[in-house]
């Protein structure tokens, strides 16, 4: 069963201009200087767009916007009234414009008491109008806008009537009219409908999605979602994806304080149907006695004959074809003249049919099936229906290859509605998602405006104070940012000074050695196998009081450091250390590195990794290229990383790992991409492993600025 009403929705001619623009800049640095920036500054000037509400010349009294406004639920309730009154008004008013916005008005009252053919006149003679006065005001741009808007609610009114009378292909090419010169909620809905009607859902879909997203963007989410979410709902039952539909009933219920009547009309149909076609017809005969008793509130006979079809059908499934048959007698005098339109004709035929076949009045059921129609103007679902009742009709005159045939006729249709339904549920998921990831909700200010001079000085008060608070706003946060900025550089002073001096501490004594080694040496000369190991001390030495005044070094100078403290070691060394250097080829020697970045680990691993009768005793010091970096590794195979024990003070302070940790730390701070400094428990390898690793991940470009 299908729901043959399309709601209309009646376009108010309002103007909307609004221009809103947002300048920052970038923030930027000096490790000299505080961070300085500058945030925003704001240029919004919110024009106008004039809508001229009073009638020009000595008719000022008349604000036609705001009249049709007030008379908009008349026009449902008792047409015939606002065709009289507004017969009387525009003979008062002068503006060419306005009074053809009240003669749009008195056409679509007339489609309400279904003299469709009366409206269309008027439409006609308002669209000859909007041409003369577009081909004379051609320069005028401000008068274009206004005849477009009235041309864009002309079309969208001529649609809906085509829509109505099953003339879908003609419905759309007036829709689209209104859409390209005025696009607004109400079109894009229509638009939908009429996509649904051609059994196009993908693009319905669209559409009802495009009219959700500028009904939220214009702020008018409680003027439309209603009939939005109404319309999704159909459309998800009409793809048999009842989740979905029931989904979109239910948030379509939530708006039901801000709908009218024929809001709810059309709501209270289509939730029936959907109950149909779950079969609750229970529920679905509810739904249609309340849009029945609603349409006869506002004299609607078109709207109360559909409610009255659907439960004709209803108490047609529930074998009750008495009440099934008072049901469709009253619809079709309900509707009158419409009854004759292909569409309608059709769909009561058929029930008329059915329920001759229910009475076993095979002679009403024979005149009333063997009537012609037209295959391309009728919905494939009622022809399905159709040759069903004529499989049943054959069947019961004991024509069985009649009736295989008819039989098979509807199976091929259901076959091929059920086709067409699962390409378009796909197609509608496609469309759905693409269209979910490609549009982005955009935040669209609209300023509308009464007054021209009043619109002015409000705007240029709220500016003013929007400048000042902003003004005072960034300066506060500029302030904070420079005392954030000047507290990190102190921090970050101290920090350097304690580091120095903590070098200092720790390099006293070698340098005080070295100068003393100096003057002892040359009495050692005589003691040939004490010359060797002092002179390896005293490179040593030289060495780390060299690397104390360098932040960064050359790998291969670092290489060299540590091999030379490698060898100096294994003189003193009770326990043997077998050393392996895995330097990929790839790796530039020159590439620089944080001053004993290596030589720190190794020393720890020397004191602390190896106990007196470790047996195969490994240390493996590895560099290779590894993403736009270098990473350095240092392995032992010892009794692992504790970082909770104590240090032995006999064997060091433990200060090395802390300052190293601190310098890089520093370092990291004036770097975009950070050096990685990681020290793990090779026990938790996969297989586990014995020992320490340390790892360094060394960007390429790496600064080494303090």
């Amino acid at each position: 069963m299908d729901t043959i009403a399309t709601k209309y929705v009646f376009i108010k001619l309002p103007f909307f201009i609004s221009l809103a623009r947002f300048l920052r800049k970038e923030r930027g640095y000096n490790r000299y200087l505080p961070e300085i920036f500058f945030l925003w500054f704001i240029l919004c000037i919110c024009s106008c767009c004039v809508s001229e509400k009073r009638v020009a010349g000595h008719d000022g009294a008349i604000d036609v916007d705001s009249l049709i406004e007030q008379y908009r639920d008349s026009v449902l309730s008792d047409p015939v009234a606002v065709i009289d009154y507004f017969n009387t008004i525009t003979e008062k008013v002068t503006d060419s414009i306005h009074s053809n916005m009240l003669l749009l008005t008195i056409a679509s009252s007339y489609c309400y008491l279904n003299r469709v053919d009366t409206a269309m006149i008027l439409f006609d003679r308002i669209l000859d109008f909007c041409n003369r006065e577009a081909n004379v005001a051609s320069h005028n741009t401000r008068t274009i806008g206004r005849i477009n808007v009235l041309k864009a609610s002309v079309y969208n009114c001529r649609g809906t009537i085509f829509q109505e009378s099953g003339l879908p292909d003609s419905a759309l090419i007036n829709f689209e009219k209104s859409y390209s010169l005025h696009p607004t909620v109400s079109v894009c809905i229509n638009i939908a409908e009429s996509y649904s009607f051609k059994g196009n859902l993908p693009l319905a879909s669209r559409y009802l999605r495009s009219a959700l997203l500028t009904a939220d963007s214009l702020q008018e989410g409680e003027k439309y979602n209603f009939i939005i979410f109404s319309s999704m709902a159909r459309l998800y039952h009409d793809l048999d994806n009842f989740t979905l539909a029931e989904h979109y009933y239910e948030k379509a219920a939530q708006y039901g304080e801000y709908i009218d009547v024929l809001d709810k009309i059309f709501f209270e149909n289509t939730r029936g149907n959907f109950y149909y076609l779950t079969k609750d017809y229970e529920k679905a005969t509810v739904c249609f006695q309340h849009a029945d008793r609603l349409a006869e509130t506002i004299s609607q006979p078109r709207l109360q004959a559909i409610a009255r079809t659907n439960m004709g059908e209803i108490f047609l499934l529930q074998e009750n074809p008495d009440s099934a048959r008072f049901y469709i007698d009253c619809a079709k005098e309900l509707l009158g003249p419409l009854f004759f339109t292909p569409q309608f004709n059709f769909y009561l035929t058929g029930l008329y049919a059915a329920l001759a076949l229910k009475e076993d009045n095979l002679r009403e059921a024979e005149k009333l099936l063997m009537q012609p129609y037209d295959t391309l103007s009728v919905n494939p679902q009622y022809v399905y229906f159709h040759n069903r009742r004529l499989a049943d009709y054959y069947l019961r005159k004991q024509d069985y290859q009649k009736a295989y045939y008819y039989r098979s006729e509807a199976e091929a249709y259901n076959d091929s509605i059920r086709n067409v339904k699962i390409l378009n549920n796909i197609a509608e998921i496609d469309a759905r998602y693409r269209q979910d990831t490609i549009l982005l909700k955009k935040d669209i200010h609209i300023a509308k405006v009464e007054n021209s001079a009043i619109q002015w000085k409000y705007t240029t008060i709220t500016s003013i104070a929007l400048f000042t608070v902003v003004l005072l706003a960034s300066m506060g946060i500029i302030l904070y940012r420079m005392k954030i900025n000047e507290l990190r550089h102190v921090k970050q002073h101290s920090t350097i000074v304690a580091l120095r001096m903590e070098i200092i501490r720790n390099r006293l004594s070698p340098h005080f050695m070295f100068n003393a080694l100096h003057v002892v040496m040359p009495s050692f000369r005589k003691y040939k196998e004490l010359e060797n190991p002092f002179r390896k001390l005293i490179q040593l030495l030289r060495d780390n009081l060299i690397a104390s005044e360098q932040v960064a070094v050359p790998l291969q100078q670092e290489i060299e450091r540590v091999q030379n403290y490698l060898h100096f070691q294994a003189l003193k060394q009770t326990l043997t250390i077998r050393t392996e250097w895995l330097v990929m080829p790839e790796v530039s020697t020159e590439t620089l590195i944080p001053s004993m970045s290596i030589q720190i680990p190794v020393e720890n691993a020397i004191k602390y990794a190896f106990l007196p009768d470790h047996a195969d005793a490994c240390l493996q010091v590895m560099a290779k290229p590894e993403n736009d970096a270098i990473s350095v590794t240092i392995e032992d195979n010892g009794t692992g990383y504790n970082p909770n024990a104590q240090p032995d003070t006999q064997k060091g302070t433990g200060s090395g790992l802390t300052m190293l940790r601190r310098t890089i730390e520093l370092l990291n701070a004036n770097n975009i991409n950070k050096i990685i400094f990681k020290i793990e428990n090779r026990e938790t390898d996969v297989p586990p492993g014995q020992g320490t690793r340390v790892y360094m991940f060394i960007p390429t470009h790496y600064k080494y600025d303090w």
